[in-house]
């Protein structure tokens, strides 16, 4: 067993070679290289944007314009002679603008190339380029530099020093007395003899749009400010009152069919009285009942409900009202159907949840309308205020929304109203009468300097 040799383990097992083989050494390939003529003044740039992101789909304008240090540029080349420029404003908030930077020391000496080389033939062309720094600036902030570096023109010295050391409130109110000046260029401005200035093509174009024809009038405006009010429409072109406001639309179509009266008119037959909850109605229940007109007495109970419904709002601090829920609105206004209850909540109220102050105007107007029409468009004020609750300022200027005067009553008026010319003093009635008398819509008036 001692004779015996052991074997090696780089016998039993084929291990790597130490030594890598020599690679057999590639030849060399010859490049060509050559510098392409600076023939055109415009030449190829390599613009950085140090400590700037700047987006890749921004498309950039090139400019040339003389240099202004002509001596400092060597050579006979037509590129140091020209300055490069880069800009675009096509960002929302920022203005980019590319210029040329001289650097100082070995910086300024430093020449860039631009090569194309071709791997088939070897060749390497290499052109002058441009090293352009691209940089950005807030467009508000170019905007408040300029007007801060600018002086308007026409300023006094007064101004100038208000200006320049005044506080920001004075400093405000100088710069607003020229914000909207259109001043001629001076290379257009006429001389100081002659009267006639020449505006630029931009100050031209925008005085050439300023024309009268495009502008609303008085009239446009007030007919604009009447179909956003919140009342009903009227017929301007009604020849007699009834016409203004008829009743098929201050009630709404289909709602005097559904609305019953058998039981006032039955109430009157069996000499009972009628208790509501409304002395607009309950003053003028009888008057309608005995003449007859069903149309007329069905009227009358569309304002009670209109009353009633309003009188169900839940008052609310920053929502004007809130509409009760169905379940809610049943307990209060169960004897009116619940159809014609969901036909008022649709009409005067938002998504059947608030009433805002326009649906609440909206409302009374309608209720207003409708007051004047049952009382054959003179009635008495006094009642339909204490019905909706307001004071006699707020309850004149409803019916004047409307085109209603509202006047004191006359002795003969007061003589058949049966009160003294002291009670008068309570009562005021509101006319519709043609043409109608709606509120004009008020100027603002230029302020006394």
């Amino acid at each position: 067993m001692a004779d015996k040799k052991r074997k090696r383990i780089s016998e039993a097992v084929s291990a790597r070679p130490h030594k890598k083989t020599a690679r057999e050494p590639v030849p060399a390939e010859v490049v060509k290289v050559s510098f392409l003529p600076e023939e055109n003044e415009w030449a190829p740039i390599v613009a950085s944007t140090p400590g700037l992101s700047f987006p890749q789909d921004l498309p950039l304008k090139p400019f040339r314009r003389p240099r202004k240090h002509n001596a400092s540029t060597t050579g006979k080349s037509a590129i140091p002679l020209a300055e490069h420029l880069l800009h675009t404003s096509a960002h929302l908030t920022v203005d980019y603008l590319g210029r040329e930077e001289e650097g100082d020391g070995a910086e300024g000496l430093l020449k860039h190339y631009i090569g194309v080389f071709d791997e088939q033939s070897g060749q390497l062309q290499l052109v002058r380029s441009k090293k352009i720094v691209l940089r950005g600036m807030v467009r508000s902030a170019r905007i408040d530099t300029e007007a801060k570096t600018e002086k308007p023109q026409g300023f006094s010295a007064r101004s100038t020093l208000g200006l320049e050391f005044g506080n920001k409130k004075s400093q405000r109110a100088i710069q607003n007395l020229t914000r909207n000046a259109i001043a001629p260029p001076k290379h257009s401005r006429s001389s100081p003899g002659s009267s006639q200035q020449t505006l630029d093509p931009i100050a031209s174009a925008v005085v050439s749009s300023m024309t009268t024809t495009s502008m609303p009038s008085r009239q446009d405006l007030q007919t604009a400010v009447d179909d956003s009010k919140p009342r009903p429409k009227p017929n301007l072109a009604a020849e007699t009152p009834a016409e203004v406001y008829t009743i098929d639309q201050l009630v709404g179509p289909g709602v005097l069919r559904q609305m019953t009266v058998k039981e006032w008119q039955d109430a009157v037959e069996n000499k009972e009285d009628i208790l509501t909850k409304s002395r607009f109605v309950s003053h003028r229940i009888q008057s309608v009942l005995s003449s007859g007109d069903v149309r007329r007495l069905k009227t009358l109970k569309y304002l009670l409900l209109l009353l009633e419904w309003k009188d169900a709002l839940i008052p609310a601090a920053k929502m004007g009202h809130h509409v009760r829920s169905d379940d809610k609105l049943r307990e209060k206004l169960g004897s009116w159907g619940s159809e014609l209850v969901r036909q008022v909540s649709d009409r005067f109220s938002e998504l059947k949840k608030y009433v805002r102050g326009w649906h609440l105007d909206n409302l009374i107007t309608h209720i207003c309308a409708l007051a004047i029409t049952i009382d054959n468009f003179t009635t008495d004020v006094s009642d339909i205020k204490e019905d909706l609750r307001l004071e006699n300022k707020s309850v004149r200027k409803y019916f004047k929304e409307i085109g209603a005067r509202v006047v004191n009553p006359t002795e003969s008026e007061r003589a058949k109203m049966k009160i003294s010319k002291a009670e008068g003093v309570g009562h005021q009635l509101a006319k519709l009468r043609l043409p109608l008398a709606f509120p004009k819509l008020g100027m603002q008036r230029a302020k006394r300097k």
